[in-house]
């Protein structure tokens, strides 16, 4: 009776660990990228709509400097970035706010930071 005890015990835990899925990103049409570059393709997107004057930009209005890939990476690392971008646009944190980035730069900003946020 034991044994059935056990069994019974390690399937219900088996049961109750979350299975983690790795997100699948898929471009959307006529977004055609397998690798991001850092100087190439994010800091443009990046600039244009997070780190002008008055937003994330050194001394803006924003708390934190995305001028800068080191403090982009701090924010990345902290996991707020992606969070930010995924609420939707009523939402007084979305980012950017006032703003609304295109589908391929949300994929790109994605792919990039799924790829290890590389500095190149």
């Amino acid at each position: 009776m034991k044994y059935f005890y056990s069994i019974l015990i390690l399937l219900f835990v088996y049961s109750c660990s979350k299975d983690v899925q790795e997100e699948v990103l898929v471009p959307p049409a006529g977004c055609d990228s397998t690798e991001m570059f850092y100087n190439k393709d994010i800091k443009p997107i990046i600039s244009s709509n997070c780190s002008y004057f008055g937003c994330h930009s050194q001394g803006g209005e924003g708390s934190f400097d995305y001028t800068t890939y080191a403090g982009l990476a701090n924010r990345i690392r902290a996991g707020r970035v992606l969070d930010r971008l995924a609420l939707p646009v009523e939402n007084p944190l979305h980012m950017p706010e006032h703003r609304i980035m295109d589908d391929c730069q949300l994929y790109k900003i994605r792919l990039w930071i799924s790829q290890g946020y590389p500095n190149n």
